[in-house]
């Protein structure tokens, strides 16, 4: 992990006549490529997309706000943070990348790991306790999906509605972990607008829309899965979006949810991702938890690893729930 503090006024900072080398005229900088301390007055960042490691990025905040994205790809993950604090005029960028080890695949097991385990991380921000989530789905690029209009939209509010409400098949005669976590979602329909993330997979600026759905992002890393960003002002998130690729990728769901049993699908076709987990796993980043490490947690939602046909993060294991109160206490 790479962490780099940035001095960060909030106000408008008056630009030296020269700024330095690594300043750059272009929109792009490389988070390893700054110094440990930006001064404004010599390289104003605002506006500026930030890029880290495997092709996660994110655009700094005009509005003195901070951002986190975060980008699943099949055999690992990377995420980045621009946490801005107005007061001490400072921001912090942080850069991660989780790989599997030697690329060795995901294992068969059956749910009863995640079912006693225990661990989860937090993130930086959550939404105020006992809000209700207001989101939109975004119907996108859905025709290149593999999966039919209908299927594909179910599939999403499925995968949202399981992560707010804690859905899981580890407590007997209960679809759901007791007690729920003091948040809910509420659906608001479709929308023309997409997730403010770029065609390379890199957040953008918020638009006060919480967009989830299907996106071709033209130019992201070949086998990246989805992206997620989330825009917060101190530790209250304002804003999340949500994008699930189409370009390259197909996508399945079993038409009835299953409980239990061993991994992959049965009936699946090869080499397509199980969307109600891949989009569990993202809502579960815009609640606020973060990707947990390590292949011992590989049974958890919030394991960074996803192979074809897997639908294992579609259901919270213990870790997840205890994770989501922690920030949200329950209801």
């Amino acid at each position: 992990m790479l962490a780099i503090a940035l001095a960060f006024p909030v106000t408008p900072a008056v630009r030296a006549d020269r700024p330095p080398d690594w300043c750059g005229s272009g929109p792009g900088l490389r988070a390893g490529a700054l110094p440990p301390v930006v001064d404004l007055r010599e390289c104003d960042l605002r506006g500026k997309l930030i890029k880290g490691v495997n092709g996660v990025a994110a655009v700094v905040p005009r509005d003195g706000g901070s951002v986190v994205a975060h980008m699943l790809h099949r055999h690992e993950a990377s995420d980045l943070e621009i946490r801005v604090d107005a007061e001490a005029r400072t921001a912090t960028i942080t850069e991660n990348r989780i790989a599997l080890p030697g690329g060795r695949p995901r294992e068969v097991r059956t749910t009863s790991g995640g079912c006693s385990d225990k661990a989860y991380k937090l993130g930086t921000s959550k939404w105020r306790r006992g809000t209700a989530i207001s989101w939109h789905y975004h119907r996108g690029t859905v025709k290149d999906s593999g999966l039919g209009a209908r299927r594909a939209a179910k599939a999403v509010r499925r995968g949202v509605s399981g992560a707010v409400g804690g859905r899981t098949d580890c407590v007997g005669g209960s679809k759901s972990f007791r007690p729920k976590p003091d948040i809910r979602q509420r659906y608001a329909g479709t929308t023309g607008a997409r997730p403010n993330i770029g065609g390379a997979g890199d957040c953008g600026d918020r638009d006060g829309t919480n967009s989830f759905g299907w996106t071709d992002l033209s130019s992201m890393e070949a086998d990246a899965l989805a992206v997620t960003c989330l825009w917060h002002v101190g530790g209250t998130t304002q804003e999340s979006d949500l994008a699930l690729q189409t370009r390259g990728k197909r996508w399945w769901t079993p038409r009835v949810p299953r409980r239990g049993g061993p991994q992959p699908i049965p009936g699946c076709p090869s080499g397509r991702y199980e969307a109600v987990s891949v989009t569990t796993h993202e809502m579960l980043h815009a609640l606020g938890l973060q990707h947990i490490e390590g292949t011992r947690h590989e049974n958890l939602s919030m394991s960074p690893f996803v192979r074809p046909c897997d639908d294992r993060a579609a259901t919270l294991g213990k870790g997840d729930h205890r994770g989501l109160i922690k920030l949200y206490g329950a209801r």
